[in-house]
Order: C-alpha cells, then structure tokens, then sequence
C-alpha cells in the first residue's frame, strides 16, 4: 500500500476486502490510502496506486464542489458523514452511492483513519425517479380525466388534451387532428394546435393518410419514433416526398389514434419535437391515457351537442306549430267572411234557389281547388310554408268547365310562385271569368278558344291576359254588372294591390289582370 495502517485499520481492512460494497480507508486528512477489491476494480487502479488517485477524477464535476465541502466539514469537526453523489466508474460511466465513513480514533481520542462504505444506490435512484414519474403522470391524467369530464364544448375539449399532452411529455408542438359529423353523413375534419402559433399549421394542405400517418389514422396503434426522418415509411408520398419546405422541423415523433369503445375513430393526437429521443415508454403510456380520456370526453360531447339540437329543433317545431295554428286561424276567418259575403250577396243577384246553389257551388270550388294546391302548407311533415304557381292554378282553375285536352285553351307564361295569401283571391278571380266564358263567351261554343298568357312588368306586378275568340258575337259590354264581376275587382284590388280591366270586341272579350307580386307570393 501507498502507507502503513496500524493493526485495528489492518483488521477492517481484511474484513472489508471481499465486501460487495466499494470501502476505502482514508488518513486523518481525508487522503484515501487503501481500497477494497470492489472499490478497485469500479475505479479501475490498483492497490498499489490507490493514493494516487485524484479526487477529482472520479467525482462528477457538477457534485464535486459540494463534496469537497462536506468532507472537509466532516474532517474538521471528526463526526461521522453520509452523503449521496455520483462516481466515475473505469467504463466512464457515472452511478449514484451512498457514501457512510466513520473516524478511527487512537488510544488518545485522536483521528487516525477514515473507514468508509459507498453503496451503490442508482437501480434504487433510478426506480424512485421513476415511480415518481409515474406518479406524476398518474396525477396529470386523475386532474384531466375531471376536466374533459366537465366540458362539454368539442373545441375547447381537444384544445385542453392537447395542450395537457405538450405539456406533459416536453413536446415542441402538437396537433389534434377531430372528426366533426355533420347531416350529410360524412365527417368534417378540424385541428387544434399548442406549442406554437396556428399561422405555422394553416399554410399547408390537411394531413393526409401517407405512409406515415396511415397508422394513427385508421386506428392501428400508437407510434413512436426516436427520429422519424429515419423511419423507412418517411418521404414516400409525393408531392412533398416529406415535409414541406418551411414546416416546423420534427425528429422525435408520438402519435396516438383516438379511438371510441365502438371502434370508431374520431381523431389522432400527434406530437413532435426537433431534437431526437425526446419520447419515451412512459411518454407513450401517458398519450395513450389521454387518447382514451379524450374519446370519452369526445363522446359525451357529441352526444351534448345532438341533445342541444334536438331541443333546438324541438323548440323550433314548436313555434312553427303556433305560426301554423295562428294562420291557419286567420285563414278559417277570412274563409267565413269571404263565404258569409258571397252567400249574402249571391242570393240577391239569383233569381232562383237552383241558380243560387249552382253559383255558389262554383265559387266555392275555386276556393276549394286553391286550397288544395297549398294545403302542405299545413298538413306536411315539415311544416314549412308551401307554395303554387300561376300555371297550376289556372289549369286547375279552368279544368272545372272545360277539359284542357280538347285545345281550347291555350296558355304561356313565366313561372310565378303563388303563396297561400295570394292563392285564394287570384282563384277567385279566375273562377269568375271562366265562369262568364263557360255560360256566355268563347267556352260556351266548341269552336270558342281562350288564350291566356302572363308576363312580369317592372315595378313588382305581374300582368296576365284573358284573350277569348270564337264565341257568340258581343255587342259591348253588359248593362248590368254582377256580383262576380264586382267580386273579381274587389279581389284584384284589395286583396292582389292591382286592377282588372275588360274591353269589349265583336270577336270576344280581352281582360288584362294586374297584380303585385310580393301579394301573389304571400
């Protein structure tokens, strides 16, 4: 040995050589003089170079100031010390130890030596870090699972995953990649981003299903990669072959599918940083939980949001009833006092009970036959407000004196929808006119024809022409006006905001009806 040790040193000194911990004896300044078999061969000397060794050389750099001071506390007071820190071992490489050492004193109370043990602490050292992180991991999923728990807005859902899961794992960036459903049937796909500024992900096209990517998904498993620019399926889709020029640089890769329990996948998690190996196993455990955690929150999500609909609709249908019921209330209304009105009046201008009945029956009819064609205003499963044009009411109008095949009738014009408001009152005026035609102008003859055409004129009217020829000759016009005539230009002007005019020619009658098109359309 580099010194002598008295007898008692000599007797540690045998007893501690075969130790499985690293012992050592140190002289009275702290000088290590003697070590075990284990403590020489972790070091790498010999025992014959044991007090040559430098101190400094196989203490960490960073632990050795703190060290030194310990020890040199230790050596002035001459109480027993225990502290933990790193030594170098021959392969270069650093373990922790807990380091004891004890004062041998002599026959006078007098530090003579320095016994002391360094166990090897780092398996304990390195499963205490890890079951600490563990726990921590344990305690960022319980406090996440209660906050996707409570929300229950889709966006603000994702965006707290993906920020926990940055956050969480040291990531530079991550992405969360959801599905949204939409009444088509087919899903629309957004992203949330953390770590860096949207501007960064908004640039470039939506990720695609590559090579890559594929896995995560179609809901396969999660990847992890140390460097995925190494990864064999990296670059093999055009156009890019990679990553666009100007996209944020990512080495470390973790990606996780967001799976519900029926199997559906709803989203992907992706993280990434520019450095490689920056993910590791327990990284991948914590995304996982986080996966899961978020198809939960997703779902109940969803299922918040289709009950928010279906109130919404719910209430919607409501007050499109009560718009109903208020209409069809004002209609039924209307219906009395336009028919109270015609009975009275028709029973004045009849000279029979038959005469009377045949000529309320019609006009009734036209009434009727208007109703018909926006009845699913009312009854239709929608409920929303239904319409008819002037074409379909003219021929349903026209068909109940004369048959439409017979080519007496002739008409043209544009499409002009025809709301419920409107429908009544422009039947009601067509039913008198063909009425006068069918008992004494052009249909009251086989060889009588009618021509009927409309036209759009500005200002917001429509004009349509009742041309007869072909009937019984007309010396002009009657002496006496009846009540259909004065209910067709009561019609025209009150109800439709326009006028009816007829002119008299020996080959028949011209009429020309105008009226306002936001009244037809009502």
């Amino acid at each position: 040995m580099a010194q002598s040790i008295p007898p008692t040193a000599t007797d540690f000194a045998a007893m501690a050589e075969h130790l499985p911990e690293l012992a050592w004896i140190a002289n009275a300044r702290g000088r290590i003089i003697w070590g075990n078999r284990r403590w020489r061969d972790y070091i790498g000397t010999t025992t014959e170079l044991v007090g040559a060794t430098d101190w400094a050389s196989i203490h960490a750099p960073d632990y050795l100031p703190v060290v030194t001071e310990t020890w040199s506390a230790a050596l002035q007071s001459g109480e027993p010390v225990e502290m933990a820190f790193p030594l170098r071992g021959a392969d270069g490489a650093y373990r922790m130890f807990l380091t004891r050492a004890r004062p041998l004193r002599d026959a006078q109370g007098q530090i003579s030596y320095w016994f002391g043990v360094n166990t090897d602490i780092s398996a304990l050292q390195a499963a205490t870090a890890a079951a600490d992180e563990q726990k921590r991991l344990l305690e960022i999923l319980n406090r996440t699972a209660a906050v996707i728990a409570a929300e229950l807005n889709l966006e603000d859902l994702v965006q707290r995953v993906t920020d926990v899961a940055v956050g969480a794992t040291g990531a530079k960036f991550g992405a969360f990649f959801y599905h949204v459903p939409q009444d088509s049937g087919e899903a629309m796909t957004l992203y949330t981003i953390s770590g860096v500024a949207r501007e960064h992900f908004s640039k470039f096209p939506m990720v695609r299903e590559t090579a890559i990517f594929q896995p995560t998904f179609r809901g396969e498993g999660i990847v992890r990669s140390d460097d995925i620019t190494a990864d064999p399926r990296y670059g093999k889709n055009a156009p890019y072959h990679g990553m666009p020029e100007g996209h944020l640089a990512a080495r470390s890769y973790l990606a996780a599918p967001v799976v519900s329990r029926r199997g559906e996948v709803m989203g992907s998690l992706l993280l990434g940083h520019p450095d490689p190996g920056r993910f590791s196993a327990d990284h991948e455990t914590l995304v996982a939980g986080l996966a899961a955690q978020a198809a939960a929150g997703i779902d109940n999500a969803r299922l918040f949001e289709s009950a928010q609909r279906e109130i919404a609709e719910r209430k919607q249908a409501e007050e499109d009833r009560m718009i109903i019921l208020r209409e069809l209330n004002h209609r039924v209304k209307n219906l009395f006092a336009v028919t109270i009105g015609m009975v009275g009046m028709t029973a004045k201008t009849s000279a029979t009970p038959q005469e009377m009945a045949n000529t309320l029956t019609g006009r009734l009819r036209a009434l009727a036959s208007a109703h018909d064609l926006i009845r699913p205003s009312v009854s239709s499963d929608n409920q929303r407000a239904h319409s008819t044009s002037v074409k379909a009411l003219v021929e349903r109008i026209v068909a109940a004196h004369i048959s439409l095949d017979q080519g007496q009738i002739q008409f043209e014009g544009p499409d002009v929808v025809v709301g419920s408001g409107g429908a009544a009152s422009l039947a009601l005026v067509l039913h008198e006119v063909a009425t006068n035609a069918a008992k004494h102008g052009a249909l009251s003859r086989p060889t009588g024809k009618v021509a009927i055409t409309w036209r759009l004129e500005e200002g917001g009217y429509m004009v349509l022409d009742w041309v007869e020829r072909g009937g019984p000759p007309i010396a002009g016009p009657p002496a006496r006006k009846g009540f259909g005539v004065q209910l067709a230009g009561m019609s025209a002007r009150g109800q439709l905001d326009g006028d009816i005019q007829k002119t008299w020619h020996p080959e028949g009658v011209e009429i020309r009806l105008r009226a306002s098109l936001e009244r037809l359309e009502a």
